[in-house]
Protein backbone atom coordinates (compact mmCIF):
# COMPACT_ATOMS: atom_id res chain seq x y z
CA UNK A 1 0.00 0.00 0.00
CA UNK A 2 1.79 3.34 -0.92
CA UNK A 3 1.20 7.09 -0.46
CA UNK A 4 -1.58 8.57 0.03
CA UNK A 5 -3.51 5.07 0.95
CA UNK A 6 -1.34 4.80 4.13
CA UNK A 7 -1.74 8.09 5.54
CA UNK A 8 -6.09 7.74 5.00
CA UNK A 9 -7.98 7.16 8.71
CA UNK A 10 -10.98 5.41 7.92
CA UNK A 11 -13.52 5.97 6.10
CA UNK A 12 -11.38 8.56 4.42
CA UNK A 13 -11.67 8.87 0.47
CA UNK A 14 -9.15 10.29 -1.75
CA UNK A 15 -10.65 12.62 -4.06
CA UNK A 16 -7.49 14.18 -6.04
CA UNK A 17 -3.78 13.05 -6.30
CA UNK A 18 -1.24 14.34 -7.99
CA UNK A 19 2.30 15.18 -8.78
CA UNK A 20 3.37 18.85 -10.01
CA UNK A 21 3.04 19.38 -14.03
CA UNK A 22 4.44 17.88 -16.53
CA UNK A 23 6.91 20.60 -17.19
CA UNK A 24 8.79 19.87 -13.64
CA UNK A 25 9.75 16.90 -16.07
CA UNK A 26 10.59 18.45 -19.58
CA UNK A 27 14.17 19.88 -18.45
CA UNK A 28 15.56 16.67 -16.76
CA UNK A 29 14.83 14.70 -19.81
CA UNK A 30 16.33 17.79 -22.30
CA UNK A 31 19.38 17.26 -19.82
CA UNK A 32 19.40 13.19 -20.18
CA UNK A 33 19.57 13.36 -24.53
CA UNK A 34 21.79 16.47 -24.40
CA UNK A 35 24.37 14.77 -22.02
CA UNK A 36 23.84 10.84 -23.85
CA UNK A 37 24.78 12.78 -27.02
CA UNK A 38 27.36 14.76 -25.76
CA UNK A 39 28.89 11.57 -23.78
CA UNK A 40 28.16 9.35 -26.68
CA UNK A 41 30.14 11.56 -29.03
CA UNK A 42 33.45 12.36 -26.36
CA UNK A 43 33.79 8.63 -26.15
CA UNK A 44 33.33 7.88 -29.93
CA UNK A 45 36.56 10.80 -30.39
CA UNK A 46 38.11 9.68 -27.39
CA UNK A 47 38.69 5.76 -28.75
CA UNK A 48 39.75 6.64 -31.89
CA UNK A 49 43.08 8.13 -30.05
CA UNK A 50 45.89 6.34 -30.85
CA UNK A 51 47.45 6.39 -26.74
CA UNK A 52 47.98 3.93 -24.13
CA UNK A 53 46.14 5.77 -21.51
CA UNK A 54 42.85 5.75 -24.18
CA UNK A 55 40.93 3.34 -21.35
CA UNK A 56 41.35 5.24 -18.35
CA UNK A 57 40.43 8.91 -20.72
CA UNK A 58 37.33 6.54 -21.76
CA UNK A 59 36.59 5.57 -17.97
CA UNK A 60 36.62 9.24 -16.87
CA UNK A 61 34.03 10.64 -19.54
CA UNK A 62 31.65 7.60 -18.57
CA UNK A 63 32.50 8.57 -14.92
CA UNK A 64 31.58 12.36 -15.26
CA UNK A 65 28.44 12.20 -17.70
CA UNK A 66 26.80 9.49 -15.49
CA UNK A 67 27.26 11.81 -12.55
CA UNK A 68 25.97 14.71 -14.73
CA UNK A 69 22.99 12.43 -15.53
CA UNK A 70 22.15 11.50 -12.04
CA UNK A 71 22.26 15.21 -10.72
CA UNK A 72 21.17 16.96 -13.40
CA UNK A 73 18.04 14.25 -14.79
CA UNK A 74 17.62 11.50 -12.95
CA UNK A 75 17.73 12.80 -9.26
CA UNK A 76 14.81 15.81 -10.22
CA UNK A 77 13.19 13.06 -12.03
CA UNK A 78 12.86 11.22 -9.22
CA UNK A 79 12.01 14.61 -6.57
CA UNK A 80 9.09 15.31 -9.31
CA UNK A 81 7.10 11.94 -8.59
CA UNK A 82 8.05 11.75 -4.99
CA UNK A 83 6.07 15.45 -4.66
CA UNK A 84 2.36 14.49 -3.99
CA UNK A 85 -0.48 16.53 -3.49
CA UNK A 86 -3.53 14.86 -1.86
CA UNK A 87 -6.79 16.11 -0.93
CA UNK A 88 -9.22 13.88 0.56
CA UNK A 89 -12.66 14.44 1.81
CA UNK A 90 -11.38 15.41 5.45
CA UNK A 91 -7.96 17.17 4.57
CA UNK A 92 -5.46 18.36 1.98
CA UNK A 93 -1.75 16.77 2.59
CA UNK A 94 1.39 17.48 0.76
CA UNK A 95 4.61 15.82 0.71
CA UNK A 96 7.77 16.25 -0.45
CA UNK A 97 11.22 14.47 -0.26
CA UNK A 98 13.81 12.00 -1.84
CA UNK A 99 15.84 10.67 1.51
CA UNK A 100 14.48 13.38 3.93
CA UNK A 101 10.63 13.99 3.59
CA UNK A 102 8.63 16.76 4.42
CA UNK A 103 4.92 16.53 5.12
CA UNK A 104 2.05 18.44 5.93
CA UNK A 105 -1.93 17.47 6.62
CA UNK A 106 -4.59 20.54 6.82
CA UNK A 107 -7.90 19.39 8.18
CA UNK A 108 -11.02 20.67 5.94
CA UNK A 109 -12.26 22.28 8.43
CA UNK A 110 -9.11 24.59 9.40
CA UNK A 111 -8.98 25.47 5.52
CA UNK A 112 -9.08 29.36 5.63
CA UNK A 113 -8.48 30.34 2.02
CA UNK A 114 -6.97 29.11 -0.41
CA UNK A 115 -5.76 31.36 -3.50
CA UNK A 116 -3.61 30.80 -6.59
CA UNK A 117 -1.57 32.39 -8.84
CA UNK A 118 -0.86 32.25 -12.53
CA UNK A 119 1.42 33.93 -14.91
CA UNK A 120 -0.14 33.95 -18.93
CA UNK A 121 2.56 30.92 -19.32
CA UNK A 122 1.50 29.27 -16.49
CA UNK A 123 -2.20 29.96 -17.34
CA UNK A 124 -1.50 28.78 -20.90
CA UNK A 125 -0.54 24.96 -20.23
CA UNK A 126 -2.46 25.24 -17.01
CA UNK A 127 -1.01 24.93 -14.04
CA UNK A 128 0.19 27.86 -11.25
CA UNK A 129 1.29 27.86 -7.75
CA UNK A 130 -1.70 27.20 -4.92
CA UNK A 131 -1.98 28.68 -1.13
CA UNK A 132 -4.00 27.16 1.14
CA UNK A 133 -3.99 29.38 4.98
CA UNK A 134 -5.32 27.18 7.55
CA UNK A 135 -6.62 28.06 11.36
CA UNK A 136 -3.96 26.53 12.62
CA UNK A 137 -0.21 27.32 13.58
CA UNK A 138 1.38 25.52 10.93
CA UNK A 139 -0.37 28.36 8.74
CA UNK A 140 -0.57 27.69 5.21
CA UNK A 141 0.21 25.38 2.49
CA UNK A 142 1.80 26.52 -0.94
CA UNK A 143 1.66 23.75 -3.78
CA UNK A 144 3.89 24.67 -6.06
CA UNK A 145 2.85 24.03 -9.97
CA UNK A 146 -0.31 22.20 -9.41
CA UNK A 147 -1.94 20.98 -12.56
CA UNK A 148 -5.52 22.47 -13.24
CA UNK A 149 -4.77 25.00 -10.54
CA UNK A 150 -8.60 26.42 -10.69
CA UNK A 151 -10.56 23.48 -11.13
CA UNK A 152 -8.13 22.00 -8.19
CA UNK A 153 -9.11 25.26 -5.68
CA UNK A 154 -12.49 24.77 -6.62
CA UNK A 155 -12.46 21.21 -5.52
CA UNK A 156 -10.87 22.12 -2.51
CA UNK A 157 -13.97 24.55 -1.51
CA UNK A 158 -16.79 22.12 -2.48
CA UNK A 159 -14.87 19.73 0.01
CA UNK A 160 -14.01 22.04 2.49
CA UNK A 161 -18.22 23.13 2.17
CA UNK A 162 -19.46 19.26 2.10
CA UNK A 163 -17.60 18.90 5.45
CA UNK A 164 -18.87 22.21 7.11
CA UNK A 165 -22.29 21.18 6.29
CA UNK A 166 -21.64 17.26 7.41
CA UNK A 167 -20.49 18.72 10.62
CA UNK A 168 -22.91 21.33 10.88
CA UNK A 169 -25.54 18.53 10.78
CA UNK A 170 -23.83 16.11 12.49
CA UNK A 171 -23.72 18.96 15.37
CA UNK A 172 -27.42 19.89 14.84
CA UNK A 173 -28.61 15.95 15.66
CA UNK A 174 -27.94 16.18 18.97
CA UNK A 175 -30.07 19.24 19.85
Amino acid sequence: MGYPDDQLARGEEVKLHTHPHWKEGVGPVLWFVVFLAIGAIAITYTSRIDWSGTIWLILAEVVIFIALLLWLSVIPLIRWRSTHYVITDQRVMWRDGLVTRESRHIPLARVNTVSYTQNVWERIFGFGDMHIDSASDDGEIKLIDVPKVDKTKALLYQLAEDDRSRRAGASGDGT
